[in-house]
């Protein structure tokens, strides 16, 4: 195993170190088995005013905010949370009611330093290895791949695929750690 270096300005985060966390808190449940999340970008489309007489200069503003849908990838594996979301998700669609899960799902990706715990991902609740975290507001499932191309020749891990529409993500701050006060000798 090679030795970790540690992420600062010069060492970037390792993409490998991540968890998912579906809920409508903080404190949500971690979904196993999730091998990639992609798609989390925003892009802000302008809009052009031409003033009359001057056909050399436009004048643009920020205007749509087009959120891309996230991609999840997980390995076929007892952990059927996703695919139960996507079939309540279907269930909603075909009757218009409320099935017995949640259509919309706040979620929260989180990133975790490889240095902090190099041999494994670490524990729930140890806040210290957070580096970043992204909520993303009411995603719902838009497209689903049960199963991959089946190839009997093939040595491939089956994944799962799900495209999610949502209506945005930020950045969760960090919670800042606090530094026990020094005291200052007196005269």
């Amino acid at each position: 195993m090679p030795t970790p270096v540690p992420a600062n300005a010069r060492n970037p985060l390792r993409t490998f170190q991540f968890r998912l966390r579906m809920s409508t808190s903080a404190a949500g449940d971690y979904v196993a088995g999730v091998r990639t999340v992609s798609g989390l970008s925003v892009s802000v489309g302008a809009y052009e005013t031409w003033e009359g007489g001057n056909n050399l200069h436009r004048y643009a503003q920020p205007h749509k905010v087009n959120w891309e849908p996230l991609v999840l990838e997980q390995g076929l594996a007892l952990d059927d949370t996703l695919e139960r979301w996507a079939r309540a998700v279907l269930e909603f669609a075909r009757t218009g009611k409320a099935p017995g899960e949640p259509v919309k799902r706040d979620l929260f990706l989180d990133v975790w330093d490889a240095y902090a715990h190099p041999t494994d991902v670490p524990p729930p609740g140890g806040m210290e290895a957070r580096i970043r975290s992204f909520h993303v507001h009411n995603a719902w499932v838009s497209k689903f791949h049960a199963l991959p191309k089946l190839d009997a020749m093939a040595g491939e891990v089956a994944l799962l695929s799900l495209e999610l529409t949502h209506e945005g993500w930020e950045p969760v701050p960090r919670p800042v750690l606090s530094m026990p006060a020094t005291s200052l000798p007196t005269p």
